[in-house]
């Protein structure tokens, strides 16, 4: 019969599952979202396993052009190795799932990214399309207001790729 792990211990290890069975590197968001809605894990578990395994060196931080993000380490790798089947297959089939699920979703997270920069005068938005950790399209938008930057802000995820789409065709196409 074999051991499974609890608490602490548990949720590492879960944290290192997903991040070695993620597919590519996940902002915090989608870790945080992958490991809390997977697992009895709640938000002071799981920035306390991140913390430890940041510190062990079994998890690192990495900064992209959408965001810090997390991966596995060798050492995490090694550390996984030797006790994934502590995690239940019940939980592990859960988290391979949710992962498939989520996987061209968890992609294009990371590729349309934005932030708002505040000043005097209002915001400036700031929005970028990025693919293999290349920016390759960005605009930026002043705005009158903060709250109108946010307001375009919530649109992007939704339109981004057919904005970018569309300058590109446009920029491209032939006179007639």
């Amino acid at each position: 019969m074999p051991y499974f792990t609890h608490g602490e211990t548990k949720y590492k290890l879960m944290i290192l599952y997903i991040t070695e069975h993620a597919g590519s590197l996940l902002s915090a968001d989608q870790l945080y979202r992958t490991a809390i809605l997977n697992s009895e894990m709640d938000h002071f578990a799981f920035w306390n396993a991140v913390g430890e395994l940041l510190e062990d060196g079994m998890l690192a931080e990495l900064r992209k052009p959408f965001g810090d993000c997390y991966g596995i380490t060798d050492a995490g790798r090694d550390a996984l190795s030797m006790f994934e089947k502590s995690v239940p297959e019940s939980e592990r089939r859960k988290l391979d799932a949710y992962l498939a699920e989520n996987r061209d979703s968890f992609a294009r997270e990371t590729q349309l990214s934005s932030r708002i920069e505040k000043h005097a005068n209002g915001a400036t938005l700031h929005l970028s399309v990025t693919e293999r950790d290349r920016v390759i399209f960005s605009v930026s938008l002043d705005t009158p207001s903060e709250e109108q930057a946010i307001e375009m802000r919530s649109r992007w995820d939704e339109a981004g790729e057919s904005i970018y789409n569309f300058v590109w065709d446009a920029l491209l196409a032939r006179q007639k």
